[in-house]
Order: C-alpha cells, then sequence, then structure tokens
C-alpha cells in the first residue's frame, strides 16, 4: 500500500526537481502537505477513544508524503523564495542523514499502527517531530 501510494502523492515528478524553483515550490507544498498530515496524526494519537484504521490511513499518507523529500533537496536551490539555507548543500551528508531518519520515524509509525499499537506510534511521531525541529534549527531561515 506504501508503494502504490508513493506513485499518487505529488504532481512533480523527480526529473523536474533539476529546476530549482520547481524544486523550491515542490518542496513548500510537500512541506504544508506533510504539516497538515502530521497534526492530524498526532490529534489522532492522542485520543483517548483510538481510531487504529484512522491513525493507520493517516500514518500511510505522512510516511509517502515523506519519501520524496530529499530528492527534492539534491539541486541547490537557497536562493529566491525559499528558507532553505545553503548549509544544506555545504552539509550534505549531515542533511541527508537528518532526512532519511525522519522518514524512517514516520516508516516506524506506520508499521506499528499495521498492529494498532497506538503507544509506539505516539513515541515514534514524537521522535519525528523532534527531528524535524533538529533539522529547522540548522537548515532553515527564521
Amino acid at each position: 500500500m506504501l508503494i502504490l501510494s508513493l506513485f499518487l502523492v505529488g504532481s512533480v515528478s523527480a526529473a523536474d526537481y533539476a529546476d530549482p524553483s520547481v524544486a523550491t515550490q515542490a518542496r513548500q507544498d510537500q512541506f504544508e502537505d506533510i504539516k497538515a498530515s502530521f497534526k492530524q496524526l498526532r490529534f489522532i494519537l492522542i485520543q483517548d477513544e483510538f481510531d487504529a484504521v484512522s491513525a493507520r490511513a493517516e500514518a500511510d499518507k505522512l510516511a509517502a508524503l515523506s519519501q520524496p523529500l530529499l530528492e527534492m533537496f539534491r539541486v541547490r536551490s537557497d536562493h529566491g523564495n525559499t528558507k532553505a539555507l545553503g548549509r544544506i548543500w555545504d552539509s550534505w551528508p549531515r542533511f541527508e542523514a537528518q532526512m532519511l531518519k525522519f522518514v524512517e520515524l514516520t516508516e516506524k509509525t506506520a508499521e506499528s499502527l499495521e498492529y494498532a499499537n497506538q503507544e509506539d506510534a505516539r513515541m515514534y511521531i514524537d521522535q519525528a517531530a523532534k527531528s524535524c525541529k533538529s533539522c529547522h534549527r540548522f537548515f532553515k531561515k527564521r
């Protein structure tokens, strides 16, 4: 299901990311979608009456939305209408490691919800949130 959803997420193909302005806009759109999905999933996970079906669907969506992020940063695009700092490309290995960790945490969140494990899902989504904050602190203009 996750693989199928990867093909359905986003309207820009990876080949288009060679154009910095396209990559920048694609990233901004993707991050808005991720933010909305993240917020919805966290809301579902804190409810006393846990809706495992909704949680799993939202977690799968979030994991799929996270997959193309790294590709959207491959071409240097720190000029123009962006908050991305040049440090991303100057410190690529560090940035790549942090992005891959975030993607892994979204996948672990989704995997834990295959078994309706609300506690593990909360833990992984909290770790993913910390991962976002850490990355933004170093790589994003404020």
